[in-house]
C-alpha cells in the first residue's frame, strides 16, 4: 500500500470510470465507487478525480498518500466505520468528515456499535465480523448507490 503510486492509481481509476459506461447493460451518466480500507480511501480519491463517479461508498478507509482536492467532488460520499476499529479509529475518521462537508460534499459517515475493522468481511481473521452488525451497512450501501445512481432492479 505504501509503495502505491497515486499518479498511476488515479489514472487507472479515471480509466475505469470512463470504461464502465460503455459496457452492455450499464445505463446512466455516472458510475459508483466502493472501497474497503485503503480501497475506501482510493474510492474517495477517485470521486475527486472523475466527475463520472456519481456516488461513493467508503468502508473504514485510510488515506495514507495525502488527500485530493475535495472541492472537485460532485457526488455524495457515504462512509462506514466501526466504533471499536483498532486500525481506523473514530478520532482518525472524523477529521475527513469535517473536511469534506465544508468543501460542499454531501457527506454521511455512519458509525456502528460493537463493530471493528473489516466489519462486513465475513472471512476476516480479526474476529470482528458479526452478521447482525454487517447487514445494516451493506443495506445502506445498496440503497445509497441505487438512490444516487438511479439503479433499478428487474
Amino acid at each position: 500500500m505504501m509503495a502505491l503510486s497515486m499518479d498511476r492509481a488515479e489514472k487507472d481509476m479515471i480509466a475505469a470510470a470512463e470504461y464502465l459506461p460503455a459496457l452492455d447493460g450499464v445505463t446512466g451518466e455516472h458510475v459508483g465507487a466502493l472501497g474497503f480500507c485503503s480501497g475506501g480511501g482510493l474510492a474517495v480519491w477517485a470521486v475527486a478525480a472523475s466527475s463520472l463517479i456519481g456516488a461513493t461508498v467508503s468502508y473504514y478507509h485510510l488515506m495514507p498518500h495525502g488527500k485530493p482536492d475535495f472541492a472537485n467532488i460532485t457526488g455524495p460520499v457515504l462512509g462506514h466505520f466501526g466504533r471499536d476499529d483498532e486500525f481506523v479509529s473514530l478520532p482518525d475518521a472524523r477529521p475527513l468528515e469535517t473536511e469534506l462537508s465544508p468543501a460542499g460534499v454531501d457527506t454521511t459517515f455512519e458509525v456502528y456499535e460493537r463493530a471493528g475493522h473489516a466489519l462486513v468481511n465475513d472471512t476476516n481473521r480479526l474476529g470482528t465480523y458479526d452478521p447482525d452488525v454487517a447487514a445494516r451497512p451493506w443495506q445502506c450501501t445498496v440503497a445509497f448507490q441505487r438512490n444516487h445512481l438511479s439503479v433499478t432492479t428487474g
